[in-house]
């Protein structure tokens, strides 16, 4: 393994150079000869504990800190020993703190304290963050969606924003130094850190000692993520930083860096004079209207670009609202009527987003509508059926078949009463009135006829009334009685 004694990353065997800084790499050493940070368990002026080291840097060291009157976790930065002795480095180290100090914003590291030690060390306090670099970010989920690449650097904006307010240059903005801060049941939180070389844009003529940290001709910075002008070594501009967030948006959105090269001198060469490739040909799905912001931050001439952070987040954020892309400040929040057009019911009762078509009517929204006709939309409620219809159909369905079945009795009463007039037991002319009984005649004598032959015919069984007619019967029986007794 090697490591680079500007970062402290590790790489493989067959890395040479470091591909954030190009410093070349130093064996690793084993872990038999590493010795035990001496600095670990000190208080340093009696106020801060060093409890961990989180890593380090190209001028110091940054541990996990205690501090030890209000038991509040903080972050100490110290500068490394080898730098102890070197005035152009205390200079520096000195200048971080100075312009970090000058920052209060909610995208940049707070810095609380700065000091010296009784034993020379020199530290900076800052805030303890929790999460992780954009450099380890993308090199886990790049390229990232547009909302959330926008997001981060709206944020990333407003930070060096404010520093360009404060007439300070950062001039080595990278994913290495951007900071994303994620803690729980909360929104993720960009800070800007490493001011160490950062250029106060008044004190080329009022500081005498800036000639001795930044020498005529040096290039300070990194050179993927450096403006031509940078390069060059010509005179610096926020529009410079601007160029830096061009090419940290254009790498969270591909991926890809837009040049690459296998020396620093090659790639800045590649900065000053190659075009980037379009955004589009490697990613189709990016916007346009996005890829034109990403260029305009990209241009060679600082004149042609945003003329600072804060021009640049104003062009990202109405981009963004025009293509209703999610962000922290975005005014398009989502009602839960949004989400359910947008969205489609799972058989299981879940809402499932199409985010697609939800950015697509945000962005709708946005856009003028006079002279538009306008569509109104119909609602059409998918609450239940209410119960009332459903008894009032029982009710008639119910009165139906008590009709049909009055009209069966009537028919089988009227049949039943057809058939006992055929037979004979019942009188047609007199069938309302009941027969009064008469008296049979007794036989007189006569003569004697001849005899004559008596057959004896059979009488028919009557048959048996069904159910039905013994019911139809009996209430016949009834309907008589009652006649008779009027």
């Amino acid at each position: 393994m090697f490591q680079c004694a500007r970062c402290g990353r590790q790489y493989p065997d067959d890395v040479q150079v470091c591909p954030d800084d190009f410093t070349p790499l130093q064996a690793d050493p084993t872990i038999a000869d590493v010795p035990v940070d001496p600095l670990i368990g000190q208080a340093f002026d009696g106020k801060y504990r060093l409890d961990e080291r989180l890593g380090g840097g190209g001028m110091g060291t940054v541990y996990r800190a205690t501090h030890l009157l209000i038991e509040r976790p903080v972050a100490i930065k110290v500068l490394s020993q080898r730098f102890v002795g070197d005035e152009t480095a205390q200079q520096r180290f000195r200048r971080e703190a100075r312009a970090a100090g000058r920052m209060h914003h909610p995208n940049a590291v707070t810095v609380t304290d700065f000091g010296m030690t009784a034993d020379g060390w020199l530290y900076i306090v800052m805030e303890l963050l929790e999460g992780r670099t954009l450099r380890d970010l993308l090199a886990r989920e790049a390229p990232l969606d547009p909302a959330r690449a926008v997001s981060f650097m709206l944020q990333a904006c407003s930070a060096v924003g404010a520093a360009h307010d404060l007439k300070l240059i950062h001039r080595d903005l990278k994913p290495a130094n951007i900071f994303i801060e994620q803690r729980p049941n909360m929104p993720a939180i960009v800070k800007v850190l490493d001011f160490g070389v950062a250029k106060f844009m008044v004190e080329e003529h009022e500081d005498e000692d800036f000639n001795t940290l930044t020498q005529v001709g040096a290039i300070i910075g990194t050179p993927r993520y450096m403006s031509p002008e940078q390069c060059s070594g010509l005179g610096l501009t926020p529009a410079s930083d601007v160029y830096s967030l061009g090419i940290i948006l254009y790498e969270m959105l591909t991926g890809v860096v837009p040049f690459v090269a296998d020396t620093p001198l090659a790639l800045a060469m590649k900065q000053v004079t190659e075009a980037p490739k379009p955004l589009r040909d490697i990613m189709p799905a990016i916007p346009a209207e996005l890829e034109r912001a990403v260029f305009h931050a990209l241009a060679k001439n600082p004149t042609d670009r945003p003329a600072d952070a804060n021009e640049f987040r104003r062009e990202l954020h109405a981009t963004a609202e025009q293509l209703g892309l999610e962000h922290a400040e975005s005014l398009l929040v989502p009602t839960m009527e949004a989400l359910r057009k947008a969205g489609t019911e799972s058989p299981s009762g879940e809402l499932v987003i199409d985010i697609a078509r939800l950015r697509a009517a945000q962005a709708a929204a946005m856009q003028p509508t006079a002279g538009k006709p306008e569509f109104h939309r119909v609602d059409v409620a998918l609450a239940k059926e209410s119960r009332a219809p459903k008894k009032r159909w029982a009710m008639i369905a119910a009165a139906v078949a008590l009709l049909i079945a009055i009209v069966a009795l009537a028919a089988l009463a009227a049949r039943w009463r057809y058939r006992e007039i055929l037979a004979g037991n019942i009188n047609p002319i007199a069938a309302a009135a009941t027969p009064s009984p008469r008296p049979e005649p007794s036989p007189s004598p006569s003569p004697s006829p001849s005899p004559r032959v008596v057959r004896n015919h059979p009488r028919r069984k009557p048959e048996k009334p069904s159910k039905l007619e013994s019911f139809v019967n009996k209430v016949t029986g009834v309907f008589r009685r009652g006649k008779k007794h009027k």
